[in-house]
């Protein structure tokens, strides 16, 4: 990345509510140089997508409080991209409207999954295509 050039993601919402793999998330995240909030409920993440600015989440699809749809509603609601990593079968997920080359199946490595999701936002000035 040229020098002077910001991430396109900054700031990730991190929702596990396994702590171990919520730490091994948020450390492969913070060694790319982007920011991270954590939480292990829905409730606390539809809080923090209203009150922090967040430019991209990575999601297990279901958490202490249950599945993680209404914070992927207001997700897709805000243009912000993306990730499911979870141990739930990918048809019960897809069942619930998410593609599944959105989806990656626990353990996981963190960082290929942020640069999976960074793949999903263009660097400002950037124009599409292949």
């Amino acid at each position: 990345m040229p020098a002077g050039q910001a991430l396109a993601i900054d700031t990730i919402l991190i929702v596990e509510d396994d702590v171990f793999i919520s730490m091994d998330a948020a450390d492969a995240v913070a060694r790319a140089g982007v920011n991270v909030i954590t939480t292990e409920t829905v409730r606390d993440a539809l809080e923090i997508l209203d009150t922090e600015h967040i430019s991209g989440a990575i999601l297990d699809f279901k958490v202490r409080d249950g599945a993680v749809t209404p914070i992927i509603q207001k997700l897709r609601r805000s243009g912000i991209p993306f990730r499911i990593v979870s141990g739930s079968p990918v048809k019960e997920i897809e069942a619930n409207g998410i593609p599944e080359d959105l989806c990656a199946s626990k353990p996981a490595d963190y960082g290929q999954v942020l640069v999976a999701l960074m793949r999903d936002v263009a660097p400002r000035g950037a124009h599409g295509g292949h």
